[in-house]
């Protein structure tokens, strides 16, 4: 019942921000109509298994219950299945002031298939999820007079957008905006901007096109242009009578506009009139920007200026309404990818709203425009096969085509949007080759995509200019349906990576125990990316993914596993009622930042400095640093730059270095003393941070031990040894070789050890998964020596697991440190995920500590992989289901979708604590602000903290890979020869 309420709650509680849908009012004027555009957003009634001829029922019973729209039935508690219908009833009243107007209801996304009655009356039907359409409803209400609009939907399993089968629920409901309009019996319609540069890129034709629904006497459209200041930009050709033609068409030349590109996103105001008898009817406002596409050769220019796109796939992913994009989650999608350095979105795999593209245009993204056509090809899970092979069907025809056009003529005046999409990893037929013919007869002025090209017979016209490619290696070869790429590049056209560097997800068993392959990721990325910037035709790519995708659905749905929650045949994922294909975002759906985040702006960073450890520094002569400009339109001069110095902030000025440039900057620092750390940062003009360095001479990271002269006591009882340390005793059992507590007259500390740790990659579960074999088990003791070594005791502890044979020597100093030594042999000869050894250690500490050496030389201070740390190892705020986190993901102990639904407990380690500290110079666990354990490194051991029974284990590697983390992502694949040597130290204190 607590689950049933909260969900009520969070819908009653957005319901407010949902119904805040971008007002268009002030965009749009309609002569005496106060409120041309009326947001009918907000709680409709629904009806799961409505009666015969529902559309004529006005007196509702409580059959009828309240839902939120836009928003998923199923999120809300209404479950469906595929191809049963159910219905929406909303009563409205029409303003009196649109008596003589044409009256539309405009529906913005309703998933899958829509049939509408106005007051009883049948108005049409509409197939496709995730289009604008209209119903002109005008013969059928009455000015000031109530009306009722009924909604069928039907969410089908032969919807070719296959969105619920790659939701793994019936995402069925109305989606996205519905608005209520009131338009002028005659108006401009299909209103078309073009821009195009002249040779030198600098003066640009302005061309406006559209069309009439009837022709009109002493009609005029009248066109005015405003820059970001509201200057009016003078036109030659502002106004045309249009009295005689049903289409109309104006062009002006604009000297020196200001350009639009994702990194100076200029926009202008179009605003376009249109008057009978000098009587002002109707009159737009539309934010245009001044861009060309062009494909030359294999690259793509964007105002005569060859770019680059560093992006990710995006999906709509609200956390507790579905499949559903407000205005409040699409800012908070566009900021964090500027944020993240992006400069581009693919819009996977259906168009996205036009609100999201206004913010695009606004902030500055390049944006793949998809249709809504996907998986087209013979791997759908049961239940959605027909659609899966519709390539060359032509009752698919239709579908086809009807959403590829509402999709162009909604979205092609957006400067954001330049490039196509006609569908998503498909194999190729006549219905695909209809799309591509319309769309380039239509549109002139972007290229085309198709994935999967390889499928395309040779003998056809390509139906692309863009080459879309699906999970490179890190080297950039791929080979896929004969179609092959080298070193990221292409030499026919350019070509884009519009899926690559596929965030982890799959493989839960190491997600779950480690989240540093998280952080580990990042590496894949930075290559591809550094890699994919340098190469001839290499255009970018598109991270898998932006957001997770995954959907909390309510405990108590009926249906779980039966029709929904159904898993494909090929992975094994989700635990609970959080279903989907898994956590591959870089934020979460809260929008909470995953480690993925910083990698993502490290590796996209279009500010590239090259050392970051000086070796050469002399004093006197500053300190010089290597830079590459990765911008495609931006002077680094634009760029503020800043260092900070003993606490001190120092700016300089910019260099003169133009975008794929490389360059130097030297920063005045005349006395660099040798321990300090300097912290570079650049910094858009907005002051948002760019990127950030931290510099550091040359560092001598031996640690040396000062040796004691007093030596190391050994005091056998029975089985039992001891041994006399400066602060208490040290105790081992010769029956098992392991250590068993350390202790003084005051404290004990339970310490079991040395334990083997030896993980290798096991057979394939899925097609991105793999079984993690671990062979630190059944230990058997063989035989155990010690004795004195000068002042220290050395033991030699001879074992096996199964039939690795395996020697420990152990040093333990008198001040406490204990070197562990290991040799292993007759290792099985598979792929490593880790070795070391582990220590398991009672359940008494409060935090652990770090330093460590970087894969980037900065991060921020919250961050798993942060250069220095402190991280408490529970969370004192609890997760709990469906309900908005209070806290930083990282701070997250659980996964509702990996682990299940129950609410986090106190117990439990969180992200921060598990994931392994890489290449550590001391790593401390903390109780009372004692550092009681600290492992001692050169930068070569990395460690990891997980429970096991009560205990903490403290996982102490020498070698780490994360050799499932598969889709062609950076691996170190390590083979070992069946033996293996490695050592670790630590210190230990009560």
């Amino acid at each position: 019942m607590r689950r049933l309420w909260s969900v009520l709650f969070i819908c009653a509680f957005i319901s407010f921000i949902i119904s805040c849908s971008s007002n268009e009012n002030s965009d749009l004027f309609v002569e005496s109509v106060e409120e041309p555009i009326i947001n009918l957003n907000g709680i409709w009634k629904v009806n799961t298994n409505p009666k015969d001829e529902f559309w004529l029922e006005k007196d509702l019973d409580n059959s009828w219950k309240d839902i939120q729209v836009p928003g998923e039935l199923m999120m809300q508690g209404f479950s469906i299945k595929n191809d049963v219908p159910f219905a929406y009833k909303k009563e409205i009243t029409i303003p009196s002031d649109y008596v003589g107007k044409n009256i539309f209801l405009e529906f913005n996304g309703v998933y899958s298939y829509a049939r509408v009655w106005i007051n009883g009356e049948f108005i049409r039907d509409h197939h496709g999820g995730f289009t604008k359409w209209t119903c002109n409803i005008s013969k059928y209400v009455k000015p000031g007079e109530k009306a009722e609009i009924t909604v069928e939907v039907t969410d089908r399993a032969d919807d070719i957008s296959y969105a619920s089968g790659y939701a793994k629920h019936q995402i069925g409901g109305i989606l996205r905006d519905v608005n209520l309009l009131a338009l002028p019996y005659n108006y401009p319609k299909d209103i078309i901007v073009e821009t195009n540069f002249d040779s030198e890129y600098n003066h640009a034709n302005l061309s406006i096109s559209g069309s009439f629904e009837k022709l009109a006497k002493k009609a005029k459209v009248n066109l005015a242009l405003f820059d970001e200041s509201g200057e009016e930009i003078k036109l030659k050709e502002s106004s045309l009578v249009v009295d005689n033609q049903l289409d109309f068409f104006i062009n002006n030349l604009i000297l020196s506009p200001k350009k639009w590109d994702a990194e100076h996103p200029n926009l202008y105001t179009l605003q376009i009139t249109y008057l009978e008898n000098n009587r002002l009817l109707w009159r737009s406002n539309k934010k245009i920007g001044f861009r060309e596409v062009e494909i030359i050769g294999n690259s793509l220019l964007v105002n005569g200026k060859k770019v680059k796109l560093r992006g990710a796939n995006r999906h709509d992913n609200h956390p507790t309404l579905g499949r559903v994009s407000t205005p409040e989650y699409e800012l908070k999608d566009v900021l964090l990818a500027k944020e993240a350095n992006m400069n581009f979105i693919r819009t996977s795999h259906y168009p996205p709203t036009k609100n999201f593209l206004k913010l695009c245009d606004e902030y500055g993204l390049y944006v793949e425009d998809e249709t809504a056509v996907c998986f087209v090809i013979d791997y759908r899970i049961k239940g959605y096969e027909e659609a899966s092979n519709s390539q060359d069907d032509p009752k698919y025809t239709d579908r086809y085509l009807s959403q590829l056009k509402e999709m162009v003529t909604a979205h092609r005046n957006h400067p954001s949007v330049i490039i196509w999409s006609i569908g998503n990893e498909s194999i190729y037929g006549s219905n695909f080759e209809k799309s591509y013919k319309w769309i380039k007869k239509t549109d002139t002025t972007r290229p085309i995509m198709f994935s999967y090209p390889g499928t395309v017979p040779d003998s056809i016209e390509a139906p692309y200019q863009i080459l879309s490619m699906h999970y490179p290696s890190v080297t950039g070869n791929l080979n896929q349906y004969e179609i092959q790429t080298k070193g990221f590049g292409y030499e026919k056209m350019p070509v884009v990576f519009d899926e690559w560097a596929h965030v982890a997800c799959y493989n839960n068993e190491t997600i779950i125990e480690d989240p540093n392959i998280r952080n580990f990721w990042g590496q894949s990325l930075d290559m591809m990316w550094s890699k994919t910037f340098d190469a001839q035709g290499g255009l970018g790519g598109a991270i898998w993914g932006m957001i997770d995708e995954t959907f909390m659905l309510p405990e108590n749905l009926d249906g779980f596993r039966n029709w929904w929650g159904i898993e494909d045949n090929t992975i094994d994922t989700y635990k609970g009622t959080t279903i989907g294909y898994g956590e591959w975002g870089i934020v979460d759906v809260w929008r909470r930042k995953k480690p993925e985040f910083w990698n993502t702006k490290k590796a996209y960073s279009p500010i590239k400095v090259f050392n970051t450890t000086i070796y050469d520094y002399a004093d006197g002569k500053g300190v010089k640093v290597s830079v590459y400009n990765r911008f495609d339109h931006t002077n680094l001069k634009e760029i503020g730059i800043s260092y900070t110095y003993k606490d001190s902030i120092y700016t300089i000025t910019s260099p003169d270095l133009h975008p794929h440039t490389e360059g130097e900057l030297v920063l005045p620092i005349l006395n660099w003393q040798k321990n300090e750390k300097i912290l570079l940062e650049f910094y858009d003009q907005n002051h948002k941070l760019i990127d950030s360095y931290q510099l550091s001479q040359e560092q001598d990271v031996r640690q040396d031990i000062t040796l004691s002269d007093e030596k190391v006591q050994i005091i056998r009882k029975d089985n039992l040894l001891e041994f006399l340390i400066k602060e208490g005793s040290i105790f081992m059992d010769m029956t098992t070789g392991k250590l068993t507590h350390l202790e003084n007259s005051s404290e004990k500390l339970v310490i079991s050890g040395p334990n083997l740790v030896y993980k290798t990659k096991g057979k394939s579960i899925s097609y991105s998964s793999n079984e993690i074999k671990n062979y630190g088990k059944d230990w058997k003791l063989k035989s155990i020596d010690y004795g004195n070594e000068g002042n220290e005791v050395v033991i030699e502890i001879k074992g096996a697991y199964n039939k690795i044979e395996v020697i420990f020597n152990l040093r333990i100093f008198f001040n406490g440190r204990i070197d562990s030594n290991y040799n292993y042999k007759n290792l099985p000869e598979e792929y490593v995920r880790e070795i070391g050894l582990s220590y398991m250690i009672e359940d008494v500490f409060e935090n652990i500590s770090w330093t460590r050496r970087g894969y980037w030389s900065q991060y921020p201070e919250n961050h798993i992989s942060a250069l220095k740390g402190n991280a408490n190892l529970y969370s004192t705020i609890l997760k709990r289901y469906r309900e908005e986190p209070e806290k930083e993901w990282n701070e997250d102990s659980t996964s509702f979708y990996y682990q299940g639904t129950n609410d986090e407990d106190s117990s439990t380690l969180t992200h921060n604590v598990k994931a392994t500290k890489e290449n550590v110079f001391n790593y401390s666990l903390v109780k009372n602000n004692r550092n009681l354990i600290t492992v001692q490194g050169k930068g070569d051991v990395s460690c990891r903290l997980s429970k096991e029974n009560n205990k903490l284990v403290l996982h102490l590697l020498n070698q780490l890979d994360y050799i499932d983390l598969s889709w062609g992502n950076f691996q170190n694949n390590i083979m070992l020869d069946g033996s293996y040597r490695g050592s670790v130290s630590f210190d230990l204190a009560l």
